[in-house]
């Protein structure tokens, strides 16, 4: 299995992590003082100053978007090309309706660890810690953001149950 790169992963895993669950729901709409590339673009540049000169990576590839996933404020992140397990192919700040605080979920790269093919987990970043809830979708936009969506969907209660 290939380790992640230093710079893809602490951007993922820690700083951009920080800094969605600091400031929370506004994040994840729209400001009227445009896209939050020129930030994201930033904190991943700053990042890569504080590494050796061959940890660095550019920031080809980062891109992001506001959209709503069932009715959910979500800020959509695409990252870089991921090669090491556990890099990110995207990462959701999401705002579950009714809900005080934003959530973290990450579709994490991840290699089978008999064959060696790809695959994806979903990932989630809490003030607890890390949470992995199991095989993802494969890396495509659209369908990241829909298991996003029945992620952070209320449960349904058993019709037996209150």
């Amino acid at each position: 299995m290939s380790d992640p790169r230093p710079h893809h992963y602490r951007f993922v895993h820690r700083e951009l992590a920080r800094q969605v669950l600091e400031f929370g729901p506004r994040l994840t709409v729209p400001d009227a003082g445009g896209s939050l590339l020129p930030v994201l673009t930033g904190i991943w540049d700053d990042l890569g100053q504080t590494l050796p000169p061959e940890d660095r990576l550019p920031s080809h590839g980062l891109d992001c978007r506001h959209l709503r996933a069932d009715g959910h404020p979500l800020l959509l992140v695409t990252l870089p090309t991921p090669t090491g397990a556990t890099e990110a192919h995207f990462v959701a700040a999401v705002h579950p309706q009714g809900a005080k605080t934003v959530r973290y979920v990450a579709l994490e790269h991840a290699l089978n660890p008999f064959d060696g093919s790809p695959g994806t987990v979903l990932g989630e970043w809490s003030s607890e810690g890390h949470l992995n809830h199991g095989e993802g979708p494969s890396p495509v936009a659209e369908l990241f953001v829909a298991a996003v969506a029945k992620l952070v969907a209320p449960k349904k209660r058993g019709f037996w149950r209150r």
